[in-house]
């Protein structure tokens, strides 16, 4: 049995997240009324608390969600107009316009919740990186979004991913897919620093060194539920 710190709901069930947040549940107990059998002589399990009105603050968060994307919308269109009157230069515009559909869809994968935290964690990363990579080429291509950027991004996932391990421990084997993704992205990016793309490898060889350890830790610790996670994932 597990509760809802954010909620303050108990669930019954073995589930990892709760149903209404999608946060990571903690173990607790459930407050009971009494248990009183009915006339099939099942227990019947009454709770003190009421359940929160989840659908109330989804609609306030999902409001405060369309006021978001209409200010951004009005900001962009009161920027492209002052870029037609002044200099004909876009790349500050765009630049602009690229953090606002960040923010725009970080907040949108916030208030739906129709994902998980490890799946909101990657997709956020992974377009900030490719904004990122934007700027970099609408500002002359300097290299820094690949040379510091991506390597960066790699080593904040495998933090945020060790951390994960500890939080939702209960099931941390789900993350030895994102492990090996970390692993292979790393892979990706020494096989550029070999071809000179990315100009300044030790960050690369940083990030390649975490994620292999990463990654081989919980296979090595995990022991026989690594394997069977693996097995399920991937057949081997």
């Amino acid at each position: 049995m597990s509760r809802c710190n954010k909620c303050g709901v108990d669930i019954l069930d073995n589930t990892c997240e709760c149903p209404l947040c999608h946060s990571v549940l903690d173990v607790g107990h459930a407050s009971v009324a009494g248990n009183e059998k009915n006339a099939a002589g099942v227990v019947d399990i009454t709770y003190n608390g009421m359940y929160p009105n989840a659908a109330v603050s989804v609609r306030r968060f999902r409001f405060a969600e369309r006021l978001v994307l209409f200010t951004s919308v009005v900001a962009m269109m009161g920027l492209m107009l002052a870029n037609i009157i002044g200099r004909p230069f876009v790349a500050w515009t765009v630049i602009i316009g690229l953090i606002l559909v960040y923010v725009n869809t970080a907040l949108r994968m916030a208030i739906t919740g129709r994902v998980g935290y490890q799946s909101k964690t990657l997709w956020l990363t992974f377009i900030a990186v490719a904004i990122l990579i934007g700027i970099d080429a609408l500002t002359g291509f300097r290299g820094w979004s690949l040379n510091a950027v991506l390597p960066s991004a790699i080593l904040l996932l495998s933090l945020i991913t060790f951390i994960l391990l500890f939080v939702n421990i209960r099931n941390w084997q789900s993350y030895i897919p994102l492990e090996i993704f970390l692993v292979v992205v790393s892979v990706f990016m020494l096989i550029l620093s070999l071809f000179g793309v990315i100009t300044y490898p030790n960050i690369v060889y940083i990030a390649l060194a975490v994620s292999v350890l990463l990654l081989s830790g919980t296979l090595i610790l995990g022991g026989d539920r690594a394997k069977r996670e693996l097995f399920r994932r991937f057949h081997i």
